[in-house]
């Protein structure tokens, strides 16, 4: 299999990825499950709140950067 026809499948995989971390985040909006874990934040599960947006921003930033690498090979730019 080629590197570029890797890199596409690459692509179409962590798009796929992107795409479902933002409906998880919209349909957690919607239903009212980011309003109910902001009121924790007097209480003992208030953790539970920091490390749940920690980790979503640490995961969608990997996913991202790993995105925008296969998107530039993809395209076949290449850094002097």
């Amino acid at each position: 299999m080629s590197k570029r026809k890797k890199d596409a499948i690459w692509v179409t995989v962590l798009s796929v990825i992107c795409g479902l971390m933002m409906w998880h985040a919209v349909h957690w909006h919607a239903t009212g499950t980011y309003l109910e874990m902001l009121n924790w934040t007097g209480t003992d599960k208030a953790y539970i709140n920091a490390a749940y947006n920690l980790g979503l921003m640490l995961v969608i930033g990997t996913v991202l950067g790993l995105l925008m690498e296969k998107i530039t090979n993809l395209m076949g730019y290449e850094v002097s």
